[in-house]
Formats: C-alpha cells, sequence, structure tokens
C-alpha cells in the first residue's frame, strides 16, 4: 500500500510539474507527462524479467524527465535536462521520506549518474516509450527537422541497438519498425521540410 502511495505522489508530482511548465512538452502538458507514465508502465513491463529495485524503477521512470520542466531555453534542456531532474524534484522527493539509501540511488538514477540495474531499465523503457508512443515521435521528428539537428534521428534509432536487456528487445522491436517506416516516409515526403519549418 505505501508502495503504492509513493508511485500516486509521484506521478500526481510529475503532472503538475508539466501543467505548470508546459514549454517542452511540445506545449501542452499531456505530451511527456502520458510519456513519463508510459516509460513507467514499460519499465515495469522489463522489472517482471530482472530482478531489481521496482519502486525505484517506478519513480525513477516517472521522473526521468523532470528536467524539462525547468525555466531554461530548449537547447539547453534538450541537452542537459537530467542535469535539472534532481534540482526540480529534490524537494518532492525529501518529503516522500524514502530511506537515506533509497533516496539517494534514486538521485543518481534520474542524474543518469549510475550504472545500476534501475538505471538500465530506465533508460531501455525510455527508448521504447519514443518508439511505441507515434504522435510523440513524429512530434520530436518535427522538431528536430525544425531546429537542423539531423543527427539525432540516428541516435534515437541506435538506441534499439543499445538496449540493455533481451526482454527489452523483444518487447520494443515491432516498435522500433514502426518508427524506422514512419521516420523513413516523413524524411522522404518531406525533403524540403527544413525550408518550411523555418
Amino acid at each position: 500500500m505505501m508502495t503504492e502511495n509513493l508511485i500516486f505522489k509521484t506521478r500526481e508530482f510529475v503532472k503538475k510539474s508539466f501543467i505548470e511548465n508546459p514549454h517542452f512538452s511540445f506545449n501542452h502538458w499531456s505530451v511527456m507527462y502520458n510519456h513519463s507514465v508510459r516509460v513507467e508502465k514499460i519499465a515495469m513491463k522489463i522489472t517482471k524479467d530482472v530482478k531489481c529495485d521496482k519502486l525505484l524503477v517506478s519513480m525513477g521512470a516517472l521522473l526521468h524527465d523532470i528536467g524539462k520542466t525547468h525555466k531554461a531555453d530548449p537547447e539547453t534542456l534538450h541537452k542537459y535536462h537530467e542535469d535539472f531532474n534532481w534540482k526540480v524534484s529534490e524537494k518532492f522527493i525529501k518529503g516522500l521520506k524514502l530511506s537515506e539509501h533509497e533516496e539517494k540511488k534514486l538521485n543518481d538514477i534520474i542524474s543518469y549518474k549510475s550504472n545500476s540495474i534501475e538505471m538500465k531499465i530506465v533508460k531501455d523503457a525510455d527508448a521504447l516509450a519514443l518508439y511505441a508512443d507515434k504522435k510523440l515521435h513524429m512530434l520530436w521528428i518535427e522538431w528536430i527537422v525544425q531546429n537542423k539537428l539531423d543527427s539525432e534521428i540516428k541516435r534515437k534509432l541506435d538506441k534499439f541497438s543499445n538496449l540493455n536487456f533481451e526482454v527489452s528487445k523483444k518487447l520494443g522491436k515491432k516498435w522500433f519498425e514502426q518508427t524506422k517506416q514512419d521516420w523513413d516516409k516523413y524524411i522522404k515526403t518531406n525533403s524540403g521540410a527544413q525550408n518550411r519549418f523555418r
């Protein structure tokens, strides 16, 4: 019961944060909030096959992009949002009265300073959640084209071959293939996209 309450509170904190600061959520809070919830759901599927601290995976997944609600310019948030994850959520996390060990481990997970099993699960789930959400990945590719960051497309696609767990690869294979097709089609049909989106 305590675990469910902590996850519920974390989900509500994430929702409130994106509602108040939707600027990096394609200007609608629900886009990144829904992504965060999807990351958590996928992470929980991965935990069925991987021994880990499920509470910290769940909370870490929900908070993995919370730094995008920090008030900073889009380029800074794109490159360094992980650096703001703890800053944005520290007061909230400290109010949950986790053990010192849990708090430190959660900090390491959301700050991307960990090589723990929990961090690896969150990273896999994050990559898969982008592939699984067609609305998000199409919004994201339009943003990439507008900002002339084409190399980011390859970087995101390369994440599939760098997934940490076999279960992640099995879970995401169909989503990944669909995403590749969507992006290839988008690039072909919008070869003049850079000019239109300037």
